[in-house]
């Protein structure tokens, strides 16, 4: 089916591929060989087309939803111009999008056809700052194999046995992210018209099975546990105990920065502001932190703005240090059998359940809610905008923070952890002593 009229804005959104029909064809009344091509997927996509002596060619310039209408047609008339002139632009164009790797996709380059801006740039400007961070490590340290070939030369054995290389190495939830930002980076790059495949091929890719029931909630004597084989005072450690005492999310305190923290007066209390670039729903987030949470604070270096890691970007390599924690955990699970029972455990007598950082925060709310903890203040110590107290109307004009009611929340959780931790209750007239950083 060819269809012939004046592009315009309203007149193109009607384009579309007729039932039964495996392409369709609307072409500009006003600038010949400049057209559109919509396939039954519902797929459209900007097409220049010219001759080269009897041999029609075709030169793809885009999507529909990526490309508007003054561009595309900019971009054709560049095309049917050099065309007159002798030249191949189809050739051209394919000997350009062959030469673009995956590193140049990911940071822009000068190409044959001219410069643009990677896929960095287009994260950077609509995402919020926190996935772009994630988006921009996984595409330059993780995606680091397949920088150096051409996009449009990648096989999907390449792609799913570089999902499977960071699973061994960082586990499934890595791998599912880094999964993830490669088939948008590559959506990106067919609809913007840099590369020409018809299918994304990350999306062929199995995903990697996440282990583990996400409804844990972690027992007294698993936070016992935890807590005695964080004992070491590396940053790892006081990261763990800093999550299990405040209910906040991993990369929150991977990253906080010491100027996010304002001491109390005492030096027995602080209060850890999250700005909203940094939190999942885009909130500030305030957090008290007690006596305890304060003493896993480390000692402050003036040339590092990071409370816990050593660059301004906080901390890193947590899979590592998750798996070092587990086996410490295991082991001490082994010694207490082998304390208990005059022996040695059996091959698969002791085992570790599977848990996660995460589990923390399931583990606190459900605290939180069997004590008696109203659930919209347990929510707000979350940050979570959901609840009777933040939904339909409520959402809107209720824009309180609870902020006496968390704190009161998070002093009764951090009593509940030095009981379970077997710390003695911290006395009104009792300076907690720091740990030494």
């Amino acid at each position: 089916m060819t269809a012939r009229f004046r592009f315009t804005t309203t007149t193109v959104a009607r384009v579309g591929c007729p039932e039964g029909k495996d392409v369709a064809f609307a072409w500009d009344a006003s600038l010949p060989g400049f057209g559109i091509i919509a396939r039954p997927s519902g797929r459209r996509s900007w097409i220049a087309q010219y001759r080269i002596g009897r041999q029609s060619k075709r030169v793809a310039l885009g999507d529909l939803n990526t490309v508007t209408l003054a561009e595309a047609r900019e971009k054709a008339r560049e095309i049917l111009a050099r065309a007159k002139l002798g030249h191949d632009p189809q050739a051209e164009k394919v000997k350009a999008r062959a030469a673009l790797t995956v590193l140049e996709v990911i940071q822009g380059c000068e190409a044959a056809r001219g410069p643009f801006d990677g896929y960095l740039s287009f994260a950077k400007a609509t995402m919020r700052p926190g996935s772009y961070e994630n988006a921009e490590r996984h595409l330059l340290k993780h995606a680091k194999p397949l920088h150096g070939q051409a996009m449009e030369q990648v096989q999907r054995a390449e792609i799913a046995t570089l999902v499977r290389r960071v699973e061994k190495r960082s586990g499934p939830a890595a791998a599912n992210k880094l999964r993830t930002t490669l088939a948008a980076m590559w959506k990106w790059a067919i609809g913007s018209g840099l590369i020409a495949c018809e299918a994304n091929p990350v999306l062929l890719v199995p995903k990697a099975a996440e282990k583990g029931p996400r409804s844990r909630v972690l027992t007294d004597a698993e936070l016992a546990l935890i807590w005695r084989c964080t004992a070491g005072g590396h940053d790892y450690d006081r990261i763990v105990r800093l999550l299990l005492l405040t209910g906040t999310r991993r990369e929150e305190v991977g990253a906080m920065a010491w100027a996010e923290v304002e001491m109390a007066g005492d030096g027995m209390s602080a209060t850890w502001t999250i700005p909203a670039a940094r939190s999942k729903n885009g909130l500030p987030h305030e957090v008290a932190l007690g006596p305890l949470a304060v003493a896993q604070l480390p000692k402050r270096r003036e040339d590092n703005p990071a409370v816990l890691g050593d660059t301004e970007t906080g901390f890193s390599g947590w899979s590592q240090s998750k798996a070092r924690l587990d086996r410490r955990m295991l082991r001490a699970l082994r010694e207490d059998f082998a304390m208990a029972h005059g022996r040695e455990p059996k091959a698969g007598e002791v085992t570790l359940p599977h848990w996660t950082l995460h589990d923390f925060r399931r583990t606190f709310s459900t605290w939180a809610n069997e004590t008696g903890i109203e659930p919209h203040v347990a929510e707000a110590c979350l940050n979570h905008v959901s609840g009777a107290a933040k939904r339909g109307v409520a959402k809107i004009y209720n824009r309180a923070t609870y902020r006496t009611q968390k704190a009161a929340a998070l002093a009764a959780w951090e009593g509940h952890v030095r009981e379970v931790v077997g710390l003695p209750p911290l006395a009104a007239n009792v300076v907690p002593l720091r740990k030494a950083g």
